[in-house]
This record gives C-alpha cells, structure tokens and sequence, in this order.
C-alpha cells in the first residue's frame, strides 16, 4: 500500500504528492453534505435514514485510490439510491479536488436498522 499519490503539475518544479489521509478527510467532509447521514448512534436526527458504521478506510494501490464506505441503512430505503447517491457525491468531491486521480469507491451496506 502506498501512502501518497503523485500528481503532475506540468511544470519544472516537481510533483505534488497526496496522502491517503487527505482522501480520509475530503471523503468525510463529503459525506457531511449527504442528504440523511450521521457519524453515530448518538448523533442521529429524525430525518437521518443511513449512519456510518465505521470510520471511512483509504487505501492506494498502483496510484488509484480505492475507498471503503461502511454503512447501516434504516428499513423501507432503496439501497441502489441511497449507496450510488453517496458514491456520486464522494466521486464528484474527490474529481474537483485532484482532477486526474483515479478513484474506485466501494459503498457496503453493514446492516439494515
């Protein structure tokens, strides 16, 4: 498992490298603007149908970044929409942010609540 991404920034000063920790982070902060997610048990609102199981796992592998998204989704909800709404969200933040990485994101359904 490598630790860092390099991105070339086409000029004669090097190459940016990224760290899986960033992605931990950006992938956080993405999900914070999904519709209905909470971090924990404790902190689940009314309106709040999906809640982190774990902590989001990075890991990067021959320069593509593959993401592990651990979910518990409340009874009566499409799992095909919830799951591809926080996939295009995530893959939509991460683009923006570094433009040419390549990124497999893997949303997995723990448990029905």
């Amino acid at each position: 498992m490598a630790r860092y991404v390099y991105l070339d920034d086409y000029s004669k000063r090097g190459k940016l490298g990224i760290s899986y920790h960033v992605f931990d982070q950006l992938v956080t902060s993405a999900l914070q603007k999904v519709e209905g997610i909470s971090k924990s048990q404790r902190l689940i609102k009314r309106n709040q149908f999906v809640r982190l199981n774990r902590p989001v796992q990075t890991y990067i592998v021959h320069d593509i970044v593959h993401v592990w998204i651990y979910i518990d989704l409340a009874k009566g909800r499409d799992i095909q929409k919830v799951t591809s709404s926080i996939q295009n969200e995530v893959y939509s933040s991460l683009v923006l942010i570094t433009e040419q990485v390549p990124v497999n994101i893997q949303v997995k359904v723990e448990s029905i609540i």
